[in-house]
């Protein structure tokens, strides 16, 4: 699976060149949650409000859901022969974009942790370290490339892209 600028550990807020208004509180709410870009909206220290209101990203995270439901979406996840997580500083999109590769705010001083420190990754709540661990995750950082650059810049196809799919072409 190749993940190309993707919010996999979720967004902040609205992306920065919007200039909208944002509200943490509306954004967990019954009408926040109708509007997509709340549905990746994580704020970890509103956690039990995050865990309460969004539907979307804390089941996909294996934050929620049935014992059963969670079980059968990791074991699902463990399938993926690979991850590829691909993203970069210039991303004007995704705050922070370090959550391209599953990293995060730490909490209130707004700190960047790693996925290695994430509690996605040491709880292994859906098999990202049980992936990590058998060697089948890569992280492609591309610098100097906005959100929307991503998907047609070739220097992030010939260094990310080609490279992940090498293995699974026959020439």
């Amino acid at each position: 699976f190749i993940s190309l600028a993707s919010p996999q550990h979720g967004a902040a807020g609205f992306p920065p060149k919007l200039r909208i208004p944002f509200s943490p509180t509306f954004a967990y709410s019954r009408a926040g949650q109708l509007i997509s870009l709340f549905n990746l909206y994580f704020n970890p220290t509103e956690y039990d409000l995050y865990l309460k209101w969004n539907k979307f990203l804390s089941e996909l995270n294996n934050e929620a859901g049935a014992p059963a439901e969670k079980e059968k979406r990791k074991r699902n996840f463990l399938r993926l022969s690979k991850l590829v997580l691909i993203g970069g500083p210039g991303d004007d999109v995704i705050v922070p974009w370090q959550s391209t590769g599953f990293g995060y705010y730490s909490g209130i001083d707004k700190a960047v942790i790693p996925m290695e420190q994430s509690r996605l990754y040491l709880d292994d709540l859906f098999g990202l370290r049980s992936m990590a661990e058998r060697g089948d995750v890569e992280k492609c950082v591309y610098p100097g490339v906005t959100h929307m650059g991503f998907r047609d810049d070739t220097g992030v196809l010939q260094t990310c892209i080609l490279p992940a799919l090498k293995p699974y072409c026959q020439v």
